[in-house]
Formats: structure tokens, sequence, C-alpha cells
């Protein structure tokens, strides 16, 4: 299956070759060793899943992309392969795309990257719904991914959205890594949606942006190993029920024909920021929800609570800082009458991440699409695919800058503490402290190659110790069209 989509693309690309165009390539080899069972931390995360979690591995990338301005209209299409050591497979495809552009609105079908956040990319402890810490899987997405001038506002009111289906292509994955006895889905279809509005003063009156978002995912369709019913439904009335986030019909299971059809879970989002001189300054909460009590903020503590100052100076460009809370999830109870007896809300224990018929959750290939501090499934040593870990406590630094101009760094220092889930809480509270410092070097005298460095640790009970290093070697450059 892979050879005939690698040979059907090339042939693609050979064909586009005769059209106005351009071809670009991005050669990447990657390798790391570490003292510990694991490899660190954050040189494993927010990474879509490329770097092997078992130490002392490589890979091997390589990108093709095409692109061509029309004017109003762009097309770009893209493929890499990746070749790894230690990793789950030897050989896969990691994106494979076309992207179709009419001004600000876009059409992407396939298996790209995805990042859609007001959380810095690089910085950032990663996003509760999309951090980019796994696979992308393959989908199609319709929307605006630059904000747009709403008309008649003057540009002071701006919108990005977007819309997407796709399908889970782990079926084997979850077959080869789950144990004899555990729960597992297959066949899992994917629907992503999202809504952000700016407000952006013109400067010179008042410097300040204000920002608001909403995102809603779903999980639904597939097969379940378990339960009232096996084959979820997956007919366009339930895509409008998943849609709409509303009950199954008949053939759902009684849970969802009680609740809503689908694994459900989103974020609210709200930042303002301060720019002036180069100067700027911005403060954040993400809100995280897995059902209803969430909507409701009943679990109001919970998410990511952040802020950035970006400096007008080379050394120092930006540091963020993040507090992350996910201990609370509306309560340690779920479907109680609330009486005199508890002092704890009813409809809690919402088990992020985790959900009932879809046993590996939030999850695409043992690795967490959501924030990596939630510990993905892929650590689990006994074969279950669901989260252990969802209720954290967390504080995060991350640092960029240069310190020559062709020599940027990044820092990102994390101390976190694990207590399990409600429902099988951590007899004793584990805690890890995670460092990466890199540096990447990328002359233009090089013409397109780079040079990156990493050096990571981790230290406490949550993730063992291991202290590690790894070198990137990278070449860039245009196979044939402008240069």
């Amino acid at each position: 299956m892979n050879r005939e989509i690698i040979l059907g693309l090339v042939a693609l690309l050979l064909a586009v070759q005769t059209v106005h165009g351009e071809i670009n390539y991005d050669v990447e080899s990657f390798g790391s060793t570490a003292t510990g069972e694991l490899t660190p931390f954050w040189m494993v995360s927010n990474n879509y899943g490329i770097v092997p979690l078992k130490p002392n591995n490589a890979y091997l990338k390589g990108t093709v992309k095409y692109q061509n301005d029309l004017g109003a209209l762009k097309l770009q299409a893209g493929v890499d392969a990746v070749t790894a050591e230690q990793h789950t497979s030897n050989l896969r495809l990691h994106q494979l795309y076309m992207d179709v552009s009419y001004r600000k609105l876009q059409l992407t079908v396939g298996s790209k990257e995805y990042y859609n956040s007001f959380l810095d990319r690089k910085l950032s402890q990663g996003d509760m719904c999309f951090s980019g810490n796994s696979r992308p899987n393959p989908e199609a997405l319709l929307g605006f991914p630059e904000y747009a001038d709403v008309p008649l506002t003057k540009g002071i009111l701006k919108v990005k959205a977007d819309f997407a289906v796709g399908k889970s292509l782990e079926d084997d994955y979850i077959l080869r890594a789950k144990n004899q006895g555990a729960t597992y889905t297959t066949g899992v279809l994917y629907h992503h949606k999202s809504l952000f509005l700016k407000i952006d003063i013109p400067e010179g009156k008042i410097p300040l942006t204000l920002t608001a978002g909403l995102v809603h995912a779903a999980q639904w369709g597939g097969w379940v190993s378990s339960g009232d019913v096996h084959k979820q439904p997956a007919s366009f009335q339930d895509f409008i029920r998943i849609v709409m986030c509303s009950s199954g019909g008949e053939s759902a299971s009684e849970g969802d024909r009680i609740n809503v059809l689908g694994n459900h879970l989103g974020t609210m989002n709200a930042r303002l920021d301060y720019k002036k001189n180069g100067f700027g300054i911005a403060v954040y909460k993400q809100h995280f929800f897995d059902d209803k009590s969430g909507l409701e903020y009943a679990n109001w503590r919970d998410g990511i609570w952040g802020g950035e100052i970006c400096f007008p100076n080379r050394l120092i460009e930006k540091v963020v800082i993040e507090y992350l809370h996910t201990k609370n999830q509306s309560g340690p109870f779920h479907f109680i009458v609330y009486d005199n007896r508890y002092h704890y809300r009813g409809g809690g224990q919402d088990e992020y991440y985790n959900n009932g018929a879809y046993a590996q959750g939030w999850s695409y290939f043992g690795r967490t699409i959501g924030n990596p501090l939630l510990t993905s499934p892929e650590y689990n040593k006994d074969g279950d695919l669901y989260f252990k870990n969802n209720r954290v406590e967390s504080t995060h630094a991350g640092i960029s800058g240069k310190l020559l101009p062709d020599l940027s760094y990044r820092i990102l220092l994390t101390h976190m503490s694990g207590y399990g889930s409600m429902g099988n809480p951590f007899l004793t509270k584990k805690n890890s402290f995670s460092f990466l410092t890199e540096c990447s070097y990328v002359p233009a005298a090089w013409h397109g190659w780079m040079l990156g460095l990493q050096l990571a640790s981790d230290y406490g009970s949550l993730y063992g110790n291991s202290f590690g290093g790894s070198l990137k070697i990278a070449k860039r450059g245009i196979i044939c069209g402008r240069r």
C-alpha cells in the first residue's frame, strides 16, 4: 500500500515538473543516545511522533514539496517518508497531502502536520487539543488558516476557522501494541472544527489585541471490542449528530443515547496581547472540556494558564511561562445525586483523554494528540491503551533567542507532578523535572545546510532518570523552478 502511494506521488511530482511552479526538497537525519530506559521527555514530545520513545535511536526523513502561485489561486503538494530505528515501524509515510488555496480560503486533503493554536509552537508545553505531539492522520480540512478581515470592520475584527473530517490508520498498531485482554477500537473516524475571533486595535491608538476561540474535536464510528454495541454508528445522519454534539440514535450504545454520540473534547481560549516598539507581553487561558460539565466550567481550575514576553533584542527574543492543572476534572463523582453527604459536584470524574468506547482515547499511534504532559499510552508497559496519568500539575518555562545571527537556541524547563487518574490514582505522587537545550546553526554560506544539537534530561519517579543528546543534520533546497 505504501509503495503504491509513493509510486503514485512520484508520478505526480514528475508530471507537475512540466507545469510552472517550484519543487523543493528537505533531507533530515537525526540520531540520539540516552542513559535511561526512555528517550528524555522533551526530545520525544511535540515532534509529530517522529522521535522514538526507546533510547539510542535514529531516523532519516526525506521531504518533497511542490508549490505553484497562480495569483489568487495557489497549489501545494507534499510528501515525506521516515525510516526510524527503535520505532513502532521502520519505514512509513509521514505526510502526503495537497493544498488548494483561493485567497485566504484553503482546502487540504491528506496527512499533513496540523497546528492551530495561539500557544507558541516551540516554547509552550503543548495545546490541550492539538499539540503536534502525534503523527498526522489523513483528513479533508477546509478553512481559513490565517486570520481574515471581517467586512465592514476596517480590519479591527478578524476571523480564523476550519472544519475537518478524517480517519485513523492506526489499526495495525493497535492490534500489535495491545495486551491480550485489552479493550480496543479500530477504524476510528475523526471530526474537528474551530473558530477564532481577534479584535486588533490599529497601531497608534491602543496597542492591544484580544483573541478568543473555541475548538471542538470528536472520535466516532469504528468497531469497539467491548460493550453492548460493537460496530459504532457511522451514517451521514450520525455525522450530523457528531457535528452538532447530539445524542445517538437507535443503533448507538445505551451510554451514547443518554449522553452524546462519540467521544468529544475541546478548548475555550482567551488571550490578551500588548505590543509596542518591539516589546510584547501576553496573558492567556486555555480551558479544556471533556464533557458537558467542562462546558459548564465546573472544572474552571483546569487548563493552561500562561503568558509570553517578547523582547526587541536578539539574545532573548521570547520567554513563555505556563501553569498546567488537570486535577479537578469537575470533581471526583460521576452521575451521582448531590446531597449534603458530599461537598463535591456530581457529573465529575471526567477522565481527560479517556473514553469508555474508544479505548486508546485522545491518542494516535500511542502518542497523545493533545498536551504530552498527560502521559501517552505508549509509556504503558502492560499493553493497556488508555491514559493512566491524566491528573497532572506542572510549571513550565520556554526561552528562545539567538547567540549569533546564524545560531539560534531554545530552552525548555518543566516540573510536573502526576497523580494517576480519578478512578485509579497513584498511591504516591510521581514527580519529574525535564530539561531541554537546543541549538540550531544555519549559516547562509552553507547553502541550505543546518546543524542541530540537543541536550536533554529527565529526573524523578514519573519518567525515570535519563540524560541524553542528539545530533541533527539537514539540507534543503530547490529541485526545479524559481531560484
